[in-house]
């Protein structure tokens, strides 16, 4: 259950069930379920801080997702319950780093962590907001440690990589009226095919975010698959929007 302490709480809980309609064609959580748990979370914890959209939006001012990483040991199976943790790692006036973990309600195991930096935009200027004017007791820093590595940046793309262009539409967008994290997140995965997801589990996965993209804008998706780390570019036109490494790992 969540935290109902009258205070501001330094962590945050949420507890789900994985249904058969939110599993995918292995029975297992998508990772875009997982991203989509990770802004969930953080956001019902803003807002029990009072730094989320209400009090936020009042500076005209909202949060965006700069950066994530998400490792993963194993994933959800169809009925499991499972819990997601987040704490704020550090702050300052420009960013927020916040961190994640994933257990079983049913095994008590760990089953993967998350790290993420957090901005704040304008939503005049599209620039980073000052967060300055907060109170830095809305941002209580856990002491706990998240073991996982901070997001890594991919390497630069080979020539031999393959491209993909893809126009936006109206549901990828979000409230902000640019495309939805898991849009991106959903148009790099479905690069790969059935047999590869049925062989292969990601069991890393860094994401960058560059610069937004909009409702029509046509972008091209870069994908180099050679090794065992992919790495992958989505650019619009030559600015590069999105950047992203994915680690598998052989199913056993």
């Amino acid at each position: 259950m969540n935290n109902t302490d009258s205070a501001l709480p330094i962590e945050w809980r949420h507890s789900y069930i994985l249904t058969a309609g939110e599993s995918d064609a292995g029975g297992r959580m998508p990772l875009t379920l997982v991203t989509e748990r990770v802004i969930e979370t953080a956001t019902e914890h803003a807002n029990a801080l009072h730094i989320g959209y209400d009090e936020l939006s009042k500076a005209r001012i909202g949060w965006v997702l700069s950066r994530l990483a998400i490792e993963m040991f194993r994933y959800p199976g169809i009925n499991e319950r499972y819990t997601l943790t987040t704490w704020i790692q550090s702050y300052n006036r420009l960013f927020s780093e916040r961190a994640f973990m994933m257990t079983s309600d049913d095994t008590g195991e760990v089953l993967g962590y998350m790290r993420s930096v957090w901005a704040a935009i304008n939503f005049e200027t599209r620039a980073v907001a000052d967060l300055s004017e907060f109170e830095r007791t809305r941002f209580p820093v856990s002491s706990r440690e998240c073991p996982i590595d901070p997001v890594k940046r991919p390497e630069k793309l080979s020539p031999e990589a393959s491209q993909t262009d893809y126009t936006f539409k109206y549901c990828d967008l979000d409230f902000n009226r640019h495309v939805n994290t898991v849009r991106y997140v959903t148009l790099i995965l479905n690069h790969w095919s059935l047999e590869h997801f049925d062989t292969h589990m990601l069991r890393r996965f860094d994401i960058l975010f560059h610069h937004e993209c909009f409702f029509g804008e046509t972008v091209r998706l870069c994908i180099d698959t050679d090794g065992p780390v992919n790495r992958c570019e989505i650019n619009r036109g030559d600015q590069k929007a999105i950047s992203a490494r994915l680690l598998w790992e052989k199913r056993s």
